[in-house]
């Protein structure tokens, strides 16, 4: 068996959660490689394409800014042209599965992916395969499939998310697609999706190496916790500094409405929201953090990760959390659900109830200071899990499963 995975990048979550697909299968001696869309584009040989990807780029945002209502979303993807050939990659490569992942900011059209002739499967890293544009959204356009009665009243002009939608429909609808779900909260989206609701999905986690990821002793720590006032330190994580769906308001709100500003200490990793210049507790920005044992090290330097997103298919970091024995605090009703056991290794708070999230702070505090073993015991259930070991099986069962129906498929029409 021989896997192509295709994505954009190495960064973010998406990228991470391929790169930890591949490892995982290398250990069990699948062959598998990944083509990443920003490294093609900046190979030396590839400076035409790169020339033509920011054309389209440029496009892009003339028809968001002129033509349209959507200039203040963040993560819009029309791909309606291609920027390598996917069909001679293919050729070169030659897969038993192809497998997408993500594929958003004008990578491939959908044109090209209907005419993929392998086994495909797609992991649902956000919303976008099912949606118009955007990469995830609150109304149920999706749902219904996307017109001009069911347009936000808000919005004017060029309607994008049709545009993209009906071409997604066009190419995707009948086309044979398995999709993975890392979570239940995204596999729910899947199945009310009016494209993918007939599809074949399959619910897998991301995956992490336990053997990457330590509780570390206080000597190693990033961060001292020794002084004469030790304070509770609270860690949030996002990539992007102005999406609105990270719940940055809600952070704020705690901080400055329900908490006692002299007992916390915040640690941001990633870019500073602005937002957060209105926060009245000492805080420490430290930028993009791009080394994993750094990553470690300033997990286990806090008490509790706090990420109070309220749009998310899985959340990379509260694993990550979890296996260095940090508990985490999160809105229930999003991908976290399916990673944080409610008051057993942290807490899900009600959905943007900011309180509630307070009450998860103070829940943790007083379960780290009355249970000796609670480190341990929320690694050891994320490990349970969320292991390569524990999860992988299922992958290739997966995989194989895929094979089979296609090959079954081919003899029929013969």
């Amino acid at each position: 068996m021989k896997i192509l995975h295709i994505t954009f990048s190495k960064s973010g979550g998406a990228g991470i959660g391929v790169k930890r697909l591949q490892e995982s299968l290398k250990q069990r001696k699948i062959k598998n490689e990944t083509f990443f869309f920003d490294e093609f584009l900046n190979s030396k040989f590839q400076i035409s394409n790169k020339i033509i990807w920011y054309l389209h780029i440029f496009l892009k945002k003339i028809l968001i800014r002129f033509f349209s209502s959507l200039k203040k979303k963040n993560s819009i993807s029309l791909n309606i042209f291609s920027n390598f050939n996917l069909s001679k990659l293919i050729k070169n490569k030659n897969p038993d599965i192809v497998h997408l992942h993500w594929i958003g900011n004008e990578m491939i059209s959908m044109k090209q992916i209907s005419q993929i002739n392998k086994p495909l499967v797609w992991t649902m890293h956000d919303m976008w395969p099912v949606l118009g544009c955007e990469h995830y959204t609150s109304n149920n356009r999706f749902i219904h499939g996307f017109s001009s009665y069911n347009r936000p009243d808000y919005e004017r002009g060029l309607d994008l998310d049709k545009i993209t939608w009906d071409r997604k429909f066009k190419y995707l609808k009948k086309k044979k697609i398995n999709i993975i779900c890392p979570s239940n909260w995204i596999k729910s989206k899947v199945k009310k999706s009016f494209i993918f609701r007939s599809k074949d999905k399959f619910l897998c986690p991301y995956m992490i190496d336990q053997s990457q990821w330590k509780i570390l002793p206080k000597k190693k720590l990033f961060i001292s916790k020794e002084g004469p006032k030790k304070k509770t330190i609270i860690f949030f994580s996002a990539t992007s500094s102005v999406n609105y769906r990270k719940g940055f308001s809600y952070l704020v709100e705690v901080i400055n409405r329900y908490l006692k500003k002299e007992n916390y200490l915040l640690l941001v990793a990633g870019t500073k929201p602005k937002l957060f210049d209105d926060l009245l507790i000492e805080k420490k920005f430290l930028g993009n953090v791009n080394s994993q044992k750094l990553l470690n090290k300033i997990y286990c330097s806090s008490d509790i990760l706090v990420v109070p997103s309220i749009l998310e298919t899985f959340g990379q970091v509260f694993t990550e959390a979890g296996i260095c024995g940090r508990p985490s605090v999160a809105f229930d009703g999003t991908g976290a659900s399916d990673i944080i056991e409610h008051k057993i290794t942290g807490y899900l708070a009600k959905y943007k109830s900011s309180k509630d999230l307070a009450n998860g702070i103070l829940w943790c505090e007083k379960k780290i200071k009355t249970q000796k073993n609670f480190s341990t015991l929320i690694r050891k259930k994320i490990i349970k899990k969320f292991s390569y070991e524990k999860n992988i099986s299922k992958m290739i069962k997966i995989y194989g499963k895929i094979l089979e129906n296609y090959q079954h498929l081919n003899d029929k029409n013969l």
